[in-house]
């Protein structure tokens, strides 16, 4: 498995699951705080030494057979990547704020950008009309 790969299927695997979910809702709280710069120490370091880490060391063959490896590799591209961002940087800014609320609509981002293969169904190449009809 190349680099790409393996940099596509770590994301589903439950170690670095978890370990961005804990760092995230805990750097919200350090934001709440205003605890700036532990809250960016939290909210980026252990997601970043946990992928080198896993990427460098791992193999992820299960995780790319697997259901949720096949919609990742089919519905996870840049576009949802951002929006991943995007709705995290909404959740530490409901944090530093105080908005309760904004910090469950930076969650809800995350989470549609994760279910965006639900919504927006992609057609493989090899499902396209013209080879279906058989020209």
């Amino acid at each position: 498995m190349n680099v790409i790969d393996k940099t596509l299927y770590h994301q589903i695997h439950p170690f670095k699951l978890i370990t961005d979910v804990i760092s995230a809702f805990l750097a919200v709280y350090l934001f709440w705080l205003h605890s700036i710069v532990t809250g960016l120490i939290v909210a980026f370091i252990p997601s970043i030494v946990i992928s080198l880490f896993m990427i460098k060391a791992m193999d992820f063959e299960k995780q790319k057979n697997s259901g949720f490896g096949r919609y990742v590799k089919r519905y996870m591209g840049r576009g949802t990547d951002t929006a991943r961002s995007l709705g995290f940087l909404v959740m530490l800014a409901g944090g530093w704020f105080h908005y309760f609320w904004v910090i469950v609509l930076g969650f809800l981002v995350i989470i549609a950008a994760w279910m965006n293969g639900f919504v927006y169904k992609r057609q493989m190449p090899s499902q396209s009309p013209s080879r279906r009809q058989g020209r």
